[in-house]
């Protein structure tokens, strides 16, 4: 395939534009969370030992404050905020719909040039083979990843669940992530880290531009022990995306990977 119209500059202003995106809708979510009265928390404090120790510690507490005619202590939030969650995903539809918008105003192409450029004008079952392959070859290697870094108690590079049994307990809280997770993600990410980010560096060759694009894809999951696995996975998608000339291989890729972990989270929570 052969880069993009847009180039290196395009893709710094681009990425800028991105990280401002991220602060944006980081602070956005704080502020809604605090204006409905949710107390913010994404997840569960601790495992079922670190729940029962601070139930434990509040019961102590309400205790003593009851023999000193104190006021009681308000019962610790111990699970994750469902409203905070349902609107954690709100925000961040909102900021995968911001970095599609990102990725086609700086590619200084109409919407027709845009899609034929990345190969979305292509039809998306030639050699539709290859990113299933990709997926199998993908997670072997993040689950035996995950399976060596626990293994040697490297806690700092154990990868965090981008998505966790939290969401489970709540329909539309399930639904929200499994939409974004499966559909919407695998386009918007697509778009801008393959198509935008590695098209637009492509000039520099396959692997400057797969190696920058993935690193950057790795760090959008803000999770140190995912850098690893994820900038292999993006160099996985990298080479989807450039053999076949087409993005719908990536973006199908992408659908597949996050598919299995919602089909594991699914499982593991029923």
């Amino acid at each position: 395939m052969r880069p993009g119209s847009w180039g290196p500059k395009e893709v710094g202003i681009g990425l800028g534009l991105a990280v401002l995106t991220y602060i944006f809708t980081g602070g956005l979510l704080v502020a809604l969370a605090s204006a409905v009265g949710s107390n913010g928390r994404l997840q569960d404090v601790g495992d079922s030992l670190e729940k029962m120790r601070r139930v434990a510690e509040f019961a102590n507490q309400r205790l003593a404050a009851a023999a000193a005619h104190q006021p009681l202590p308000s019962p610790p939030a111990l699970l994750a905020d469902q409203t905070a969650l349902q609107l954690g995903f709100a925000v961040t539809l909102l900021l995968e719909l911001c970095l599609v918008g990102i990725a086609l105003g700086l590619s200084r192409q109409s919407l027709r040039d845009m899609l034929h450029s990345v190969g979305l004008d292509k039809s998306p079952l030639d050699g539709i083979w290859r990113p299933g392959v990709a997926v199998v070859v993908a997670y072997t290697f993040v689950g035996g990843y995950a399976i060596v870094v626990r293994a040697l108690g490297i806690d700092i590079l154990t990868p965090d669940p981008t998505i966790h049994a939290e969401v489970l307990r709540n329909g539309w809280t399930a639904a929200m992530a499994a939409g974004i997770a499966a559909v919407l993600a695998p386009f918007s990410e697509e778009l801008f880290f393959r198509g935008f980010v590695f098209g637009g560096l492509l000039r520099w060759g396959f692997w400057p531009a797969a190696a920058i694009s993935a690193f950057l894809f790795a760090g959008a999951h803000s999770d140190l022990g995912s850098i690893i696995p994820f900038m292999v996975v993006g160099l996985i998608m990298s080479w989807v995306y450039w053999s076949r000339s087409t993005l719908w291989h990536s973006i199908i890729f992408h659908i597949l990977f996050n598919s299995i972990s919602l089909v594991l989270l699914f499982a593991a929570g029923g």
